[in-house]
């Protein structure tokens, strides 16, 4: 897995009702939150030992406004 790109915010601070981006250490991609999965996100997600995210085939290890606000 790779490391996440520098200045991301931490997933502890991640709000899944919000628009953002995230990025998936399993293919070192970013991917644009669809928060319309917001339920599903916080009923299914758990954090691994390294505070990502792990969670449907994922497993985000950092994330950012869309427009990098």
């Amino acid at each position: 897995m790779s490391t996440p790109p520098a200045g991301l915010k931490p997933m502890t601070d991640f709000d899944p009702f919000q628009p953002a981006i995230l990025h998936d250490a399993v293919s070192d991609r970013f991917v644009t939150w669809d928060w319309d999965r917001a339920e599903d996100f916080v009923t299914g997600a758990s954090y691994d030992k390294d505070r990502r995210v792990v969670w449907n085939g994922n497993v985000f290890d950092g994330w950012d406004d869309v427009l990098g606000g």
